[in-house]
């Protein structure tokens, strides 16, 4: 088992009760720094609690809120936000950093729009925003029939992992479905959202991952989605759904929409909101309780007290890594809770002489252990506090914050059940927690290695000169000797705190000759000698490298010596770390449309380590992302004997797939397995 803090996914998985690795360490704690340690209980529904402090002028434009059958309430650049009323709090507004890249929208006009299919946009004058301003468009669809499509052109957004676009839409007629779609017009990656427009103004958003080769503008589309009649209706719904009011569109970097920012020219950018209080409140050995009633936010940071020297190994943070899990670091100890950001209505960070542990739930009483880890860890956060707020201040929570307790007692470390998300009906047949650190066990013929930490095979079946895919990598290991007679020496494999490193890099210049001309060195492990089976649940519990070239994978091929079929249960690219790419190859060679797909589970492949696994059997093949089923395919003709691979190779032979490396890439690429596990059924 793992000692160290600083692996994250063995937080997420650990069972305690037979962990005997842990080693309980202590505290450091300035008694400065801790003056008046009394519990607090901060309320901030319609007004910030005494001692809190909202930065005046951190916010540049006015900015917006959206109150339940209020409409939308604009709010001055100086003033802290309130949402929702003592009986339905909401509590303060944090937001991050926005700028609208809809060229006009503040001044919309036919003339905005490019129309297609028989569609109309004129202005409503008798229509109001749901700020009770002008500026109302009216889609509608032509008698001659087609669809309405009002594409809304956007500037090139800033370098991101995302980009959403939002809209306000109202129906007159009282209901219809209307489709959004954001598209890069270079490389036509897309996103599309079916949405219900009801008689009053909602706003709806859709989020597009971009990729490094994503370099055009930005397309909005608001499109008509052709009705259906339902039970009840007596209009036809054909005449009766055809128009729908539109106000607002906004296009940000980001995956969540901001409120409405009203765009200028040049566009005007809204810094991002700044809560802080006395880092004074925060006690020696206690615990701070948040309230959040919209949930968490991708890449949030909810409380930051940064380190008093400057740098980063005495100050506390719990956010949101980019895949919605919960994240805490006190001192030099990190803990990564395995969890739903849309769950997490309430979040509590505890520290003790323990340990750090991070607890969520729907309600306060409903919280429970996600994550925990012991160590020593040294506390040294500065003067102020800042609630929703990173360090470089871009990106607050981006949510409501109702309430906070700050509470001086804390609980031992709490017991963490791991996820399970195997079927009872299967059993272990194969598996490697990496946990013995011996490099030897992988090796040209699989030699080596003992019961939980079998050899592997570090080359495909064929020969190592031999390239496929053009990839630009060649898979070595220590005693491989290329073209001449000695050894080459490189090691691509490393296992420490349980976790096995593959690590790709440039080839040095001396060894390009002995290697055929690869530019770049990398390894591969195969059971390939020693384990094979017909249908189960396989898994990994990987992180994956981020970085132009980069192609990660975990698969399966034929014990017999031919090709197809193949099954992978992931590949990815480095160019695109918010999608994974799951399917298998049949007779055809080839993917078919209904056999593999790219798909994009919400999370960031790079970020943390997270659950990649494939349920096999006679009639269907299911692939699975943390736990959750993300594609399926049946029936199937895969019915033989596969063995496991685990690779990462570099570059490949369509630049849309995975691009070659460039001078970008950032070596070494490290593809981090925790695990590798394969069941059968009893």
């Amino acid at each position: 088992m793992k000692n160290s803090p600083r692996h994250e996914f063995r937080l997420q998985r650990r069972h305690f009760l037979r962990d005997s690795g842990l080693v309980a360490g202590s505290l450091w704690l300035p008694r400065s720094v801790f003056a008046n340690t009394s519990d607090r209980t901060l309320n901030f529904c319609g007004k910030l609690p005494e001692g809190m402090h909202f930065q005046r002028e951190s916010r540049a434009t006015l900015a917006s809120i959206a109150d339940k059958g209020a409409g939308l309430s604009v709010v001055a650049a100086s003033q802290p936000r309130f949402v929702g009323t003592p009986a339905d709090c909401q509590g303060v507004l944090l937001e991050g950093a926005a700028q609208n890249r809809v060229r006009n929208a503040n001044a919309l006009s036919p003339q905005s729009f490019a129309l297609s299919n028989g569609g109309d946009a004129t202005p409503a004058p008798n229509e109001k925003g749901p700020d009770g301003s002008a500026g109302v468009i009216k889609l509608s669809r032509r008698p001659t029939g087609g669809n309405s499509i009002v594409d809304m052109w956007v500037p090139t957004a800033a370098d991101g992992d995302f980009c959403t676009a939002s809209v306000w839409l109202r129906s007159p007629a009282g209901s219809g479905t209307w489709r959004l779609r954001l598209i890069d017009f270079t490389t036509y990656n897309g996103n599309a959202a079916l949405v219900e427009v009801g008689p009053e103004w909602q706003r709806y958003a859709v989020t597009l991952t971009l990729h490094l080769r994503d370099t055009g503008a930005r397309r909005f589309a608001v499109a008509l989605s052709e009705p259906v009649l339902k039970p009840g209706m007596t209009a036809d719904p054909r005449t009766a759904l055809t128009q729908v009011l539109m106000w607002g569109p906004q296009v940000e970097s980001g995956n969540d929409a901001s409120s409405y920012v009203p765009p200028g020219e040049p566009a005007m950018t809204r810094s991002a909101d700044a809560l802080s209080m006395p880092s004074s409140w925060l006690p020696a050995s206690g615990g701070v309780t948040l309230n959040l009633p919209a949930g968490g936010r991708h890449g949030a940071v909810i409380l930051d007290a940064g380190d008093k020297s400057g740098g980063n190994d005495g100050g506390l943070r719990l956010q949101y890594t980019n895949s919605g899990w919960l994240r805490a670091r006190v001192g030099s100890v990190t803990a990564t809770g395995f969890g739903d950001r849309t769950a997490d209505t309430w979040v509590r960070l505890e520290w003790s002489g323990a340990g750090v542990q991070i607890f969520s739930g729907k309600t306060e009483s409903t919280m429970t252990p996600l994550a925990n880890t012991a160590g020593k860890a040294r506390l040294d956060v500065g003067q102020r506090m800042r609630l929703g707020m990173t360090d470089q201040g871009g990106q607050p929570l981006n949510r409501p914050l109702a309430l906070a307790k700050i509470t001086a007692a804390t609980a031992p470390l709490a017991s963490i059940k791991a996820p399970a998300f195997v079927s009872n009906a299967y059993r272990i047949s194969f598996e490697d927690d990496f946990n013995d650190s011996n490099l030897t066990r992988i090796n040209e013929n699989a030699t080596g290695g003992k019961p939980g930490a079998p050899a592997w095979r570090s080359r495909y079946r064929h020969e190592r000169n031999k390239f496929i895919n053009a990839e630009k990598q060649i898979y070595v290991d220590p005693a491989y000797t290329g073209s001449g007679t000695q050894p080459v020496g490189i090691q691509p494999f490393a296992i420490a705190d349980s976790v096995l490193t593959i690590r790709a890099e440039r080839t040095p210049a001396p060894l390009l000759g002995a290697l055929s001309g690869q530019r770049y060195t990398s390894g591969c492990i195969t059971t390939e000698l020693t384990h094979w089976q017909t249908y189960g649940y396989f898994e990994m519990r990987a992180r994956l490298p981020r970085g132009k070239g980069f192609w990660p994978a975990f698969w399966l091929l034929p014990k017999r010596a031919t090709w197809p079929p193949e099954i992978d249960v992931l590949e990815a690219s480095g160019a695109r770390p918010h999608d994974v790419h799951v399917g298998f190859l049949d007779k055809s060679q080839k993917y078919a449309q209904e056999t593999g797909k790219w798909v994009n589970n919400g999370i960031d492949t790079s970020d943390a380590f997270h659950l990649y696994a494939l349920e096999w059997t006679a009639d269907q093949i299911a692939y699975f992302i943390d736990g959750k089923q993300v594609f399926q395919v049946g029936p199937h003709g895969i019915h033989e004997d596969m063995y496991l691979l685990a690779n990462l190779a570099l570059g490949s032979h369509d630049a849309g797939w995975v691009p070659d490396p460039d001078d970008s890439t950032p070596f070494p690429g490290k593809f981090e397995i925790d695990y590798i596990r394969a069941y059968s059924k009893s």
